[in-house]
């Protein structure tokens, strides 16, 4: 039994707006837990190797169904701070299945 989300997301959450491509457009608000970045793993030799930090975002399943390449997602770095619009990089291998682990890089928005 997985324990309840909502305790989470009132905590750690960030509101988010999460957009879809085509045909999928309508805007899905929903909640969002910044996470830190596990990285990926590395072949042995290369602990030493500059890597840029990347964006984690955690998104509700329940809230959004499927996460395709091309979705943007709107929501602040902190809980009252500035919204910025993030664009889905990749899926990360999720640590929670209730969670999309999505690997965001921010986007400027005309």
């Amino acid at each position: 039994m997985l324990p309840p989300v909502a305790p989470f997301l009132a905590t750690l959450g960030v509101p988010a707006i999460v957009t879809r491509p085509a045909p999928h457009t309508t805007p899905i608000p929903t909640t969002g837990i910044w996470l830190e970045d596990r990285g990926d793993p590395q072949p042995f030799g290369t602990d030493f190797h500059l890597r840029a930090p990347r964006r984690v975002l955690a998104i509700p399943r329940a809230d959004v169904p499927e996460l395709p390449t091309g979705t943007t997602i709107a929501a602040p770095e902190v809980k009252g701070g500035p919204v910025k619009t993030w664009q889905r990089d990749h899926l990360a291998q999720p640590v929670d299945p209730q969670f999309w682990e999505v690997i965001v890089k921010e986007t400027q928005q005309l």
